[in-house]
């Protein structure tokens, strides 16, 4: 009896501990440690992409699960990265300008958490539709850590501020119409699509784990974050292009 009651709290548990790490990272901006609160926003999507699985695997799904993972993306994956932006680009920018500049990843991730939680899907899809707030953090942190560790090495070659543009067209990305895949299921019955995709992302696993030892986990994550975003870009324009030919052939016809 225990057991079970254990058990349908584990998805909660991991909600919140994605929660706790992003407060973690709003502690270290502040005291200007940002590669630990990248490292955060790292661990917490790791997190999500848990909980609502294994909240699945369990079959204990529910609406305040689904509201309270939601809370805790709008803190983890949309508030932390804008308070890293303004604290590390925009911050003394003229005007209320640096603010608003960095307040888009939180806007546009809380129009994409908004969006996701009205919308009633039957059956569920094995895409996105639009960036989810947790890749869109992670590619955030990344750039962080890469540019920093550039800076470091070449502090004359590198222009922080650049990131600025790249940034604000990786958060439209979130209010856009293009898809994106759903991390995979943790087996290997489930299709061979889903089976590539775990296998990917045993290998970045495997990497990423390596390459942190020698201080290089940064490169691991710009080519993840790189290629599901532009693998996403791609679809949608093979897809577009697939739609517009059928339109084509439908008029001849």
């Amino acid at each position: 009896m225990k057991k079970i009651k254990i058990r349908r709290h584990l998805p909660g548990l991991i909600t919140f501990i994605n929660l706790f790490l992003g407060f973690l990272a709003v502690l270290n901006i502040q005291t200007g440690k940002f590669d630990i609160a990248c490292y955060c926003v790292i661990l917490a999507a790791a997190f999500d992409s848990l909980d609502g699985k294994l909240a699945r695997k369990l079959g204990i799904t529910s609406s305040f699960g689904v509201e309270i993972d939601s809370l805790a993306d709008m803190v983890s994956f949309c508030l932390v990265p804008s308070v890293m932006i303004y604290s590390l680009y925009t911050n003394g920018l003229p005007g209320i300008s640096g603010e608003i500049i960095a307040s888009v990843p939180m806007i546009f991730g809380a129009i994409r958490l908004a969006q996701f939680n009205v919308s009633h899907e039957e059956s569920p899809k094995s895409y996105f539709i639009g960036l989810p707030t947790p890749m869109n953090a992670l590619t955030i942190a990344t750039l962080v850590l890469f540019i920093e560790n550039i800076r470091l090495s070449n502090p004359e070659y590198s222009q922080p501020r650049l990131l600025l543009p790249i940034i604000f067209s990786v958060s439209f990305l979130m209010v856009s119409k293009i898809r994106f895949g759903k991390f995979p299921l943790i087996n290997f019955y489930s299709g061979i699509s889903n089976t590539l995709a775990l296998i990917g992302v045993s290998i970045f696993t495997i990497s990423f784990i390596i390459a942190f030892f020698y201080n290089l986990e940064y490169w691991i994550l710009m080519l993840f974050v790189g290629f599901y975003i532009i693998i996403g870009l791609l679809k949608h324009i093979i897809i577009q292009n697939n739609d517009e030919e059928l339109k084509l052939f439908g008029d001849k016809k």
